[in-house]
């Protein structure tokens, strides 16, 4: 298989997992999926546009909030 094919292969499963991710969490709690943004579930505050790229922020933050510096459970990212 091409390795752009594969590349992109892997970025859509990343985005889609994200999102499934977020959906798991927010359904059970009859939350909205669109409003209010993601946000650090320890300090409540908004994630900027760079915290929300799926595992490239949890990787450059070490697995903590930016904000309150809380450590995010490693389970989110995978």
């Amino acid at each position: 298989m091409n390795i752009v094919i594969m590349g992109y292969l892997l970025l859509l499963g990343i985005v889609i997992g994200s999102f499934v991710n977020v959906v798991g969490l927010r359904v059970p709690k009859k939350e909205s999926i669109i409003r209010p943004r993601s946000h650090c579930p320890t300090c409540e505050r908004p994630l900027i546009i760079v915290d929300l790229i799926p595992l490239l922020s949890f990787l450059l933050t070490k697995g903590r909030c930016r904000m309150c510096r809380q450590r995010i459970s490693p389970f989110i990212p995978l």
